[in-house]
């Protein structure tokens, strides 16, 4: 075995840690979020965490932003005006405003920026209602200095109650360039800018993305979701519809919802997923089998007539279902993702591009089955 002096080993040891950098020296990048410039086509914006002492604690948050061509000359800018040396070591999230998400007008500055060693492709991704600048800093306040709320908030909502979409950058880059799925993410704006009507109209629900009405240490919120065709947004649905498409592409865990009776009495209900859907396609029709749990919340019903009321629940939900996919197949959308069944029958890429898929969606006939079962606790949560 071949035998390296210690004084040579010692040596090289003290000059790497002469080469390196104090942590101090360094700000880190938590969020970056990219919307249309004034004078550029770009406005860069990043959330940074400058460490202020050993504690978790301690640290500083601030918002910078710049206008460039391109997200190096941003980064090149950005650098340039701030004291320490920007790191996107520690980025989590991805922020893209929804004036360029509507154009499609992000993907070419995306592509070039996140081709980079230092930015990692599975950033939490967000559509966000412009400005950025405001979103990030409402999301800033001293009882969550170190901001653990946003890097959970979008999962736990998705997980918790599926009122939204949590999907990483490099889900929304395989959504545009494999054509199997269309893209939904999580929806985010300041609390009280005004309810908007998802892509089904009506009456809008309290939650459309970034639109509740409420009053909390934090000014942002993060509910609803951006549903795209490509890499165009083409509209919100609220967090009722986000659960129902999370239903069928297997993504839903549990959620609530209200539903009104004949009579006009609202019954609430917790729903929670049994089992994988069962989906079919074939000569232009699909058929869709979901297997939920219900348990039913009022002690009012609790000696009501509960199969009754499960096929009423069943029934409701397949009707809503069906009414959410007109409306993505009114805007090209396909974030139930049929595609990727689609795709399936086809030995090659280039089989499948050719099939013309978007075309054959926009005829697609769909029956969607629902299965509750009845929830033994009408307690549980």
């Amino acid at each position: 075995m071949r035998r390296i002096p210690l004084i040579l080993l010692l040596s090289t040891l003290l000059l790497g840690c002469m080469q390196s950098k104090n942590i101090d020296e360094y700000a880190y990048v938590l969020n970056v979020g990219v919307e249309r410039g004034t004078t550029m086509p770009y406005l860069v914006t990043v959330l940074v965490s400058v460490p202020g002492g050993t504690e978790d604690t301690k640290v500083e948050n601030v918002v910078i932003t710049a206008e460039a061509r391109s997200f190096s000359e941003a980064c090149e800018t950005l650098n340039a005006a701030y004291p320490s040396r920007l790191s996107f070591a520690r980025a989590s999230l991805l922020a893209i405003g929804e004036d360029l998400a509507k154009d499609g007008a992000q993907t070419a500055f995306l592509d070039f920026a996140f081709g980079k060693p230092d930015l990692w492709p599975n950033l939490r991704t967000v559509v966000v209602k412009p400005p950025i600048r405001g979103v990030f800093e409402g999301w800033i306040t001293e009882a969550d200095p170190s901001l653990r709320k946003i890097k959970t908030a979008v999962g736990d909502l998705s997980n918790e109650s599926g009122t939204t979409a949590d999907i990483g950058y490099s889900t929304y880059l395989e959504a545009i360039s494999d054509k199997r799925f269309d893209a939904m993410l999580a929806y985010a704006g300041v609390n009280g800018y005004g309810l908007e009507p998802d892509l089904l109209g009506g009456e809008a629900y309290p939650h459309v993305g970034g639109s509740l009405l409420i009053e909390s240490a934090l000014k942002t919120s993060t509910a609803g979701s951006a549903v795209f065709d490509g890499d165009h947004m083409v509209g919100i649905l609220d967090g009722r519809h986000t659960m129902e498409v999370l239903m069928v592409t297997d993504a839903f865990r549990k959620g609530g919802m209200r539903f009104t009776l004949p009579d006009g009495s609202a019954l609430d209900a917790a729903l929670y997923r049994m089992r994988t859907p069962k989906i079919r396609l074939k000569n232009g029709t699909a058929t869709v089998e979901l297997f939920l749990e219900a348990d039913i919340l009022e002690p009012a019903f609790a000696s009501a007539d509960r199969d009754a009321l499960i096929t009423f629940l069943q029934d409701q939900l397949e009707t809503e279902l069906n009414a959410v996919l007109s409306a993505l197949q009114s805007v090209n959308s396909d974030a139930m993702g049929f595609g990727r069944f689609r795709a399936k029958q086809f030995r090659t890429a280039a089989e499948w591009e050719a099939c013309g898929w978007k075309a054959e969606y926009q005829k697609l006939s769909v029956t969607f089955s629902v299965t509750l079962m009845r929830g033994h606790d009408p307690e549980r949560a």
